[in-house]
């Protein structure tokens, strides 16, 4: 497997054969994009990503090989290429195998019953043949599938991962604060707490900031710990939290927060004796920007009356 992103910034091969250290890393998109003819055919590809290539050997292994390509454009422009080599005999070994099983009987020649000619999708150019004849069925019907269950965990890994990084915070896990803001934003009933890990910067500036972000890992470990599944937790800054409870009133809310506030300052983080301060409100009919500021101005008179505890108002 291969990503390409520019044709000559930057290479990722897996596994990285010595072949590709000699500089076929440097020629190999230009070669595919030459060959494929890629660069300008964003339109043939709208709904239908997945290509195909002929048999061919491997300049630096000598493989024979069958490439299938995942082209990427942004803003009508190929911006980057994942390929996926698969040894040509895969293809063999998978219908010999399977017509060994299925005691299939294959012609080579045109004595077909009925006969028909068929572009497969993603096709444009060649037809392919159809007809009563075992061989031409597979051909048609059962080397498409076969792509797609080689492509099906490559592509769904990629959408996953993407779908990942649009929506969580890599470091917490938590929701992105940019994909996030604009729910809040829409709901008018709130029970929300806003969490900020004290004397931060100290820890920072004391350990240096690798050890800082082991501890906002920890911290919202320990936070996770502490809510449903149905929860909603966002990381709104750096060392900044909100939580959003459906289904909670202010007393539980208060609770909430005080087993969130115990949960953190119990044991110590890395050896360090870490707190959290909590700012928090329970209330209905009301604007999100308005339900913030109420939940931070109660963290700020949680801060300002010795930290390590939780204000709901």
């Amino acid at each position: 497997m291969a990503v390409f992103e520019t044709a000559s910034d930057y290479s990722h091969f897996d596994p990285l054969r010595p072949a590709y250290l000699k500089g076929y890393d440097k020629i190999a998109i230009n070669t595919i994009v030459k060959n494929e003819d890629l660069m300008d055919t964003y339109r043939s590809f709208y709904g239908c990503n997945i290509k195909l290539t002929d048999i061919y050997k491997e300049p630096g292994t000598n493989k024979i090989i069958r490439t299938i390509y995942y082209p990427i454009y942004n803003n009508k422009k190929l911006d980057s290429l994942l390929a996926i080599d698969i040894n040509n005999s895969a293809f063999k070994n998978t219908l010999a195998k399977f017509n060994s099983n299925k005691i299939t009987i294959i012609s080579m020649d045109n004595n077909n019953i009925y006969h028909t000619s068929e572009l497969l999708p993603c096709s444009t150019v060649d037809p392919i043949n159809l007809g009563i004849n075992f061989y031409t069925l597979l051909k048609a019907t059962f080397l498409p599938s076969l792509l797609l269950m080689f492509l099906y965990h490559s592509l769904t890994q990629l959408i996953a991962n993407k779908n990942f990084i649009l929506r969580y915070d890599q470091m917490t896990h938590f929701y992105r604060r940019d994909y996030y803001e604009s729910k809040l934003i829409n709901q008018k009933n709130f029970n929300l707490l806003i969490i900020d890990i004290d004397h931060f910067k100290n820890v920072n500036d004391t350990y240096g900031h690798e050890v800082g972000d082991d501890v906002i890992r920890a911290v919202t470990k320990r936070i996770n710990n502490c809510i449903r599944k149905k929860d909603i937790a966002i990381r709104w800054g750096g060392e900044e939290f909100i939580l959003s409870f459906p289904d909670m009133n202010k007393e539980q809310l208060t609770i909430k927060a005080k087993n969130i506030c115990d949960s953190i300052s119990r044991c110590p983080i890395l050896d360090i004796n870490i707190t959290i301060s909590i700012g928090g409100t329970s209330t209905t009919n009301m604007h999100f920007n308005d339900a913030y500021k109420v939940a931070d101005q109660a963290l700020y008179h949680s801060k300002n009356n010795g930290r390590n505890q939780a204000t709901i108002v």
